[in-house]
């Protein structure tokens, strides 16, 4: 889907002297034949990726070389890797113990290398002085192969277009006999999918991106146009946006129960019906368009991340959480829509125990808008039996019945204003006719205790886990049969002139707090060196100014979301009218 102007970062111009972004392959065989050729020297070079990369250049670099009467062997990396079953049997256990979810591989990408393969490969380009080898694909770069090349390539691939390739693709090292499973994950992508890209490629090729983003000459972003940094200009480029308050690009992903509310206020198409989720900052699914000298790049999240983690989370949070950025923003949007799923989240224990994972999953709801006598379901009734409700839930599962859930399930009126705090273990769901500021940290663990019997967008049953959702529902019952708890009222923190600042929402079982800033014209503000997650509710925009002027101001549109680094320090908001911010931060 295109983007907007309002979703790209801007990079002032620097005085210093980088070199020049390359765009078409005729610049990487120019720059192959003055650095190497012109020396008779014919030189390895890699062209490392990631999962989904095209590799179409390749070929082209090779014919473009060959018309110069330069000899090229090309070396798919496909032929490093083990037999597809030898590779299956190494990740079969780590998503196949459990129908819906799996466990976090603990190995890299050498446990799917064959090394004597690759020896055989060493030993046949280092008897060659007569052509250049380009080794290309994914692992081309590994421990067996460190010491080979004179320029490594890497190609960079976003979230989006991992899954859009996982589409259409099969991967290599799957073998042809193991089927797709049935069912649709939380989020609509496959289960399959789902497992292959949380508990297998996420750990081994996002630690080898982080790998080959030291170990790389050049950068290459080939999601629309083909533009290649030196490392350098990549360095800068990634330590300039990670200074600077930052803007993530919309993903706008549907499900049977999405509404239209958000598909009007950005101007979707008509088509777009049941939009769910509009993703503002769940970060590791999300990339940053970035403009730079008169180019736009689109950098994966977590590539811009890997670069600079403790400028943007602050040392405290990297400490904790390294690579994994704790905090997610989204939009749900049920406005003209229907009920959520009435759903149960696990805590940190649970996916420690179940899944090899560290972070569990707690939110809140901030309701932006609503109508027709809107309610979020929250929280057990104080006299519910819940052997019987688990029970009835089943029976509803097997037999395809309707269940009663209102007669277990509380529900609490909601208007715009409203938080909402969902610790792990809580049921809960958001009802029909509204839209909320979903805050959370880790998702992916939605374990569904009844969907309405309504089809998905397939037309098929959506996951029902009741073992898992009541599991976490006995371990929790304190907490359900007590939900007013979980509706806190304001609690101003700070006041300045006809402006303030509001606590929201914090519990000692959660990682995050929810604050709201009212401002109008001005209001000062410090990170304290760590991250804050900002959202404009009201107000069509503000500025944000560092007190360090040389990075300049940067405009928050109504309904964005903004990241602030850690390392940003004094800043101060401004707009012409009045503003409501809700400000996320974290507690632990």
């Amino acid at each position: 889907m295109n983007y907007s102007r309002h979703d790209i970062n801007t990079i002032p111009k620097t005085n210093l002297v980088l070199d020049p972004t390359l765009k078409k392959t005729e610049e990487i065989v120019e720059l192959i034949i003055q650095r190497f050729m012109t020396k008779m020297k014919y030189p390895i070079l890699a062209f490392d990726g990631y999962i989904g990369a095209n590799w179409e250049m390749i070929f082209k670099i090779k014919e473009l070389l060959e018309n110069q009467d330069i000899q090229v062997k090309l070396i798919d990396s496909r032929y490093f890797y083990k037999d597809p079953n030898n590779i299956w049997d190494i990740i079969q256990p780590f998503i196949s113990f459990d129908p819906h979810f799996g466990k976090m591989f603990k190995g890299k990408l050498e446990d799917l290398l064959n090394e004597e393969k690759i020896e055989i490969i060493k030993k046949t380009i280092n008897k060659t002085n007569k052509e250049v080898i380009i080794v290309y694909g994914c692992g081309s770069v590994n421990n067996y192969m460190n010491n080979e090349y004179d320029l490594i390539f890497y190609s960079d691939v976003t979230h989006e277009n991992l899954l859009n390739y996982l589409k259409e693709e099969k991967l290599w090292f799957i073998p042809e006999n193991v089927s797709t499973e049935n069912g649709v994950a939380d989020v609509g992508m496959s289960i399959q999918t789902f497992k292959l890209t949380r508990y297998i490629l996420i750990p081994i090729f996002n630690e080898h991106r982080r790998t080959l983003l030291k170990k790389m000459d050049f950068y290459i972003e080939n999601n629309n146009n083909l533009k290649i940094l030196p490392k350098l200009c990549f360095k800068h480029l990634m330590l300039e946006l990670a200074q600077r308050p930052f803007k993530l690009k919309p993903l706008y992903i549907q499900s049977p129960w999405g509404g239209d509310w958000m598909r009007g206020k950005r101007g979707l198409p008509i088509n777009f019906n049941n939009l769910a989720w509009t993703f503002e900052a769940v970060t590791s699914d999300m990339s940053l368009l970035v403009n730079f000298e008169g180019d736009t790049f689109e950098i994966p999240f977590d590539s811009f991340l890997a670069s600079n983690p403790k400028t943007i989370m602050g040392e405290k949070a990297f400490k904790k959480y390294k690579y994994f950025f704790p905090i997610r923003v989204h939009y749900d949007d049920s406005y003209n829509g229907g009920n959520m799923a009435i759903q149960v989240h696990p805590d940190d224990s649970y996916v420690k125990k179940f899944f090899s994972e560290n972070v569990g999953q707690q939110e809140a709801y901030y309701i932006v808008e609503t109508k027709n006598s809107s309610k979020v379901f929250l929280g057990l009734k104080k006299d519910t039996d819940l052997k019987k409700f688990y029970e009835e839930a089943l029976k509803s599962k097997d037999m395809k019945v309707v269940l009663e859930y209102e007669k277990y399930v509380n529900a609490f009126s909601s208007k715009a204003g409203d938080l909402f705090l969902i610790p792990s273990g809580t049921i809960h769901a958001l009802g029909k006719d509204q839209v909320c500021l979903e805050i959370g940290t880790s998702y992916g663990y939605t374990f569904h205790v009844y969907d309405y019997l309504r089809p998905d967008l397939n037309g098929n049953l959506r996951e029902i886990h009741l073992e898992h959702a009541f599991r976490m529902l006995y371990s929790k019952l304190q907490i359900n049969k007590e939900p007013s708890n979980l509706k806190p009222q304001p609690i101003m923190i700070d006041k300045c002139d006809d402006s303030a600042e509001y606590l929201l929402g914090k519990r000692n079982d959660m990682i995050f707090e929810v604050r709201r800033v009212d401002f109008k014209e001005r209001w000062e503000d410090n990170t304290n060196g760590n991250f804050q997650v900002l959202t404009l509710i009201k107000g069509e925009k503000l500025f944000i100014k560092p007190k360090n002027k040389v990075l300049g101001m940067t405009t928050l549109q109504n309904l964005r979301t903004i990241i602030i680094p850690a390392t940003l320090g004094n800043y101060v908001l401004e707009s012409d009218e009045s503003c409501t911010v809700i400000k996320v931060t974290l507690t632990k």
